[in-house]
């Protein structure tokens, strides 16, 4: 009994310890990213200065940044991800868990640091927050539509059974490159073939059937084909027919 009450005890001891330590380590990072803050130094550059001093401390550093600074959140997060993009998984855990901002605006600000990782950036966010995929996956298109393709491939990887639902969204959000995402779903989906040209046909305005079925043709299907494909999915037969 007595050994059992000596285990707890140290138990305790050491769980406070380790508070302890965890809360002087806090303390000692708000201090030097204050007093380099208070040297007129920008927040972005003090948090990328300190991530790159102390990369073992990274996860405590964002942390106590989002903490100290949440109204310069996009400072801190632009900081946190040109010190080393890797630490975007941590950045958007961190800048959620601590409600700085919505999950789109936190999306935006992490994806205009760092544009080239948008597509990790989608992908994390996803997996943090489910429920709000479809929002984080429109809002990466609009912040960085250079990008959509890349973005599409990766998230359609990503979730193979929504392949359908991800392309109209993409077709909806960026109609002005309905062209480039129509090719490069074709080019990247050859087996989907006839779902490429159905949602294209169901997502886009009635003036591009022809270009569907163009762009079908140049990826291996024949005309006849492609055109049943798009009738099935509602395009006029009367409207095809004039195109043709």
């Amino acid at each position: 009994m007595k050994a059992l009450i000596l285990i707890i005890s140290l138990a305790v001891i050491c769980t406070s310890v380790h508070a302890n330590n965890s809360d002087s380590q806090d303390k000692l990072l708000e201090k030097l990213l204050t007093r380099q803050v208070d040297k007129n130094i920008s927040v972005a550059r003090s948090v990328s200065s300190l991530l790159k001093r102390y990369p073992e401390l990274e996860e405590a550093i964002i942390d106590v940044a989002f903490r100290n600074y949440r109204n310069k959140y996009k400072q801190v997060i632009k900081g946190a991800i040109a010190a080393n993009p890797q630490y975007s998984e941590d950045v958007i855990k961190l800048a959620l868990q601590h409600e700085v901002a919505t999950c789109d605006l936190i999306i935006k600000a992490a994806i205009q640091a760092e544009p080239a990782y948008a597509n990790d950036i989608v992908l994390i966010a996803s997996k943090l927050h489910p429920e709000d995929r479809d929002h984080i996956f429109v809002t990466a298109l609009k912040t960085q539509p250079v990008m959509a393709n890349s973005i599409v491939n990766s998230t359609t990887e990503e979730y193979p059974d929504e392949f359908g639902n991800i392309l109209a969204m993409a077709f909806k959000t960026l109609p002005q490159k309905f062209m480039s995402l129509l090719s490069n779903a074709f080019s990247n989906n050859p087996e989907q073939s006839d779902a490429v040209i159905a949602v294209a046909v169901r997502s886009l305005d009635k003036e591009h059937i022809r270009s569907i079925i163009d762009q079908a043709i140049k990826a291996g299907l024949t005309e006849e084909a492609a055109i049943e494909v798009a009738i099935n999915a509602g395009a006029s037969k009367d409207l095809l027919v004039k195109a043709n």
